[in-house]
């Protein structure tokens, strides 16, 4: 019979393209490259007579002259001075950082800070590769597979065989005859998107994938 996969828990894979984490008064949103993303205090706005964001050490937009001409961000970022939220348009690699959003009314506020890490998708040209053995003398056939993904970094891969899972890019595998078609599917995941590509393998004299060796990846659709 086949060996037994470790069961994995959850995918690290979170759906959603914004996730914002509560931690110690800070917030982390995570954004791909090409998204905009919209920066909110989340404090009252009543009574406020001085506003400023940063990033890092540079000012980005005052309550009083608007958007900042010398911001990092040029002509991509827009504040609104009603409810004092920044907005960057077009977001790069390098917009990745820490923002900070001061604030007065009668009195100083807490310091808000915010941090932005924008991650490049999974691209569309990842591909499986697989490998299959001729029978062994007790009659298995041994699958090699490895699932490839880009970017190479910050890649979370988990293969399903059936209802079986295991983490890791690479992944070995014994199927007999009788198994007939055996599909196995790669899940390839980052914090912003998602890929699946499957691979249909049987064992026989004359081994090999029913369809071609390259599984190409489709997309699974996110909901923000």
């Amino acid at each position: 019979m086949s060996p037994n996969l470790s069961q994995v828990g959850d995918s690290n894979f979170m759906s959603q393209l914004v996730i914002l984490l509560a931690a110690e008064g800070k917030q982390v949103i995570h954004k791909k490259v090409g998204d905009s993303v919209e920066l909110l205090s989340n404090l009252p706005v009543e009574g406020v007579t001085r506003a400023t964001w940063k990033y890092g050490d540079s000012p980005v937009a005052n309550k009083v002259s608007g958007v900042i001409s010398t911001n990092p961000f040029k002509n991509r970022v827009e504040f609104n001075n009603t409810s004092f939220s920044l907005t960057i348009r077009d977001l790069s690699l390098q917009d990745s950082g820490e923002f900070s959003f001061t604030s007065l009314t009668d009195k100083q506020r807490p310091t808000v800070f915010i941090t932005l890490q924008v991650h490049e998708p999974i691209s569309t040209n990842s591909i499986v590769f697989s490998n299959v053995t001729q029978p062994e003398p007790n009659g298995f056939c041994t699958v090699f597979l490895e699932c490839n993904a880009n970017p190479h970094s910050n890649v979370t891969y988990i293969w399903t065989v059936g209802t079986q899972t295991r983490n890791g890019p690479r992944l070995q595998y014994a199927i007999k005859p009788q198994d007939g078609d055996t599909t196995f599917t790669c899940n390839a995941s980052n914090v912003v998107s998602e890929k699946l590509a499957s691979e249909t393998l049987r064992c026989s004299n004359t081994t090999g994938p029913t369809g071609s060796n390259e599984g190409m990846f489709r997309n699974m659709n996110s909901s923000v």
